[in-house]
């Protein structure tokens, strides 16, 4: 008896090792490219475009097959990870009924180890932050560890992938891998699923169009803003938007909807709504979240209520076959579908809601790598790592705030024969070619009243076609960031077209731009796009080059995203996260005037920023004598 629980307390050490063991060697093969990377494990589902479209479709097929398999009693051992080395950490900041449980459910499905993460009495209430926390967590396991995360904080699951990933490989752990929960307003990427598997579900598997009605509370309804990517499954898609005003659904989101083709419509009350005569029969409800509004709109409550809770007469104006939604909880004081229609044909939340446990698996043994072998892309799209308002912009060329592609003659190399920070500066300067035409730097100078330079660099055409206060403003913040400020001169040439604008022009004697490094050319391009920068010799132009909006902004220390839920704004602590911002087009659809005008996405919480707004700079406000 005792050689033979010797014998099995031997093998059990020696699974553990050698789990640990091939482990680790996968990381080590799959790094060293002897091993195909798996399609799926280890990768992060923090918006809904992290999986391209094959691969939501792959979810919902394979979700499908899941749902089959136990109507008919199949063996479901098919569908089971089971690797009790590998961990699913829960970490809900916020609270959760649904997420959290059928989360945990799906873990305990694959026969995985399962942690309920209690964030109320963890070492977050002594400030810890996140990153540490996870760093911590990611060495309790053997196996691969997956993050299930709901947070107040936006885009704290794009910032882990980056940083946590950074980490594993350093410390030759599995690649973590993180699923965001939802992230304040921002997105709720696997509730998403869910919901578009239930909507297939109603639709017999139809993707060639979908009438959707959204209402509610579609301001701080992350799980709408969601939609606005996941519902591109569809060839056609029109979205109803019913919401009062105070309740509506951010701009960003209605434009990004416009850009991809959606034919959106919006009303301010079911009644409205029901008054013409084309209705969804597909209706998403959710939750009025008035307690983060303020006073004014509490002091509207009712009255915003009743514009979007169903109504017993509302139910014959219904098209037949209607269907209701909700990601729920339902408020029991004031649910927006009233309990009445719990036993009606209506109800399709409970189903949805049971659907949440199914897709879950499937994430799950996606990213743990059981679910993948048997993925085939068609090829026609590649995987979106981000939301597609951060993808590289198509366009080339020179962008100033307000204006499109210029400068097509610029030459893709730069030679500048100085630093070698201007050889690697090539995409976001370029050298223009000189015209025997091209106006005197000295002639400028006497326009805006300054005496010429012989020597040093003048910054011309600053924020050209801004107001003039606006260019003061820019050449103040250019002198303050670059820390110009006892040297040289500056003006305004105001705009003989457009009263009332003009641009800025700098000149700064004796400044060899040799020795700058990479960081003060890319400051000066993110802060003046479209302007030039002439290096003078002897009272001539040697050079000239245009300054372009560079592809990504980061590691300033002026800068920040002005989304006070951001991972990376300063109020939330976490101090490992540095601003990042990626170049994009505006979002707006607004005209002709907007079509051009380039702007920034955080790269954590897709907060779109103008040019003015990504930089802690407090503009100068001149007065008529700085003027």
């Amino acid at each position: 008896w005792l050689k033979l629980l010797w014998f099995n307390g031997s093998l059990l050490c020696s699974r553990q090792c050698g789990a640990e063991l091939m482990a680790r060697d996968q990381v080590r093969r799959e790094q060293s490219g002897v091993v195909k990377k798996h399609p799926f494990q280890g990768r992060t589902i923090a918006i809904v475009n992290d999986l391209s479209l094959d691969e939501q479709w792959y979810v919902y097929h394979k979700t499908r097959e899941l749902k089959e398999a136990i109507r008919t009693g199949e063996n479901l051992d098919q569908f089971r990870l089971q690797n009790r080395e590998a961990a699913v950490y829960t970490i809900f900041m916020e609270d959760s009924t649904r997420t959290k449980e059928s989360f945990r459910n799906a873990a305990e499905f694959h026969g995985l180890k399962v942690n309920v993460f209690d964030a109320k009495t963890s070492s977050f209430q002594k400030n810890e932050t996140i990153t540490d926390t996870i760093k911590m967590l990611c060495g309790y396991s053997t196996g691969q560890s997956l993050f299930v995360v709901r947070s107040k904080v936006e885009g704290v699951c794009r910032w882990l992938e980056e940083a946590i990933t950074k980490y594993c490989k350093q410390r030759g752990f599995p690649r973590a891998s993180f699923i965001n929960a939802g992230d304040g307003r921002h997105e709720h990427p696997s509730q998403e699923m869910l919901d578009e598997f239930s909507f297939l579900e109603t639709k017999g598997w139809d993707t060639s169009s979908i009438h959707l009605a959204l209402l509610g509370d579609l301001f701080h309804g992350r799980t709408v803003h969601s939609k606005v990517d996941g519902l591109r499954i569809y060839r056609k898609v029109f979205v109803d938007l019913v919401a009062p005003a105070e309740l509506a659904l951010p701009k960003m989101y209605e434009d990004r909807m416009v850009a991809r083709g959606y034919v959106v419509r919006r009303f301010a009350s079911i009644d409205e709504y029901l008054a013409q005569d084309k209705v969804a029969k597909i209706w998403y409800f959710t939750r009025l979240q008035l307690e983060r509004m303020g006073d004014k709109v509490l002091d509207k409550s009712m009255e915003l209520r009743t514009a979007v809770t169903m109504r017993r007469d509302f139910v014959q104006l219904l098209p037949e076959g209607t269907k209701f939604f909700h990601p729920l909880p339902r408020d029991a004081r004031y649910p927006v579908l009233p309990f009445w229609l719990d036993g009606t044909e209506l109800n399709g939340w409970d189903q949805q809601s049971q659907n949440g446990y199914f897709t879950r698996i499937v994430l799950l043994g996606m990213l743990g790598g059981h679910f993948g072998d048997d993925f085939r892309s068609s090829g026609k799209e590649g995987t979106l790592p981000t939301s597609p308002m951060l993808l590289k912009s198509p366009f080339t060329g020179d962008f100033s705030p307000t204006s499109g592609p210029i400068g097509a003659d610029m030459p893709d190399d730069l030679d500048l024969g100085y630093s070698p920070a201007f050889l690697a500066a090539t995409d976001f300067i370029k050298e223009v070619a000189m015209a025997p035409t091209e106006s005197c730097p000295d002639k400028v100078s006497e326009e805006v009243g300054l005496v010429p330079i012989a020597n040093g660099i003048i910054i011309d055409n600053l924020a050209s076609g801004q107001s003039i206060e606006q260019v003061w403003s820019l050449m103040y913040m250019v002198r303050d960031i670059l820390d110009l400020h006892s040297v040289g001169g500056q003006g305004v040439r105001s705009s003989e077209e457009f009263p009332g604008k003009g641009s800025g022009f700098i000149s700064v004697p004796d400044v060899d731009v040799s020795s700058w490094d990479r960081q003060p050319l890319k400051r000066l391009a993110a802060m003046a796009p479209g302007s030039t920068l002439k290096v003078m010799k002897n009272g001539k132009v040697e050079r000239e080059f245009r300054l372009q909006v560079p592809p990504r902004v980061y590691n300033f220390k002026d800068i920040s995203c002005k989304n006070t839920a951001c991972v990376s704004h300063p109020k939330n602590m976490q101090h490992e996260v540095e601003p990042f911002f990626e170049r994009c087009r505006h979002a707006g659809t607004g005209g002709e005037e907007q079509k051009d005008v380039m702007a920034f996405n955080c790269k954590y919480c897709e907060t779109q920023h103008n040019f003015w707004e990504i930089w802690n700079y407090e503009f100068h406000r001149p007065t008529d004598a700085t003027i």
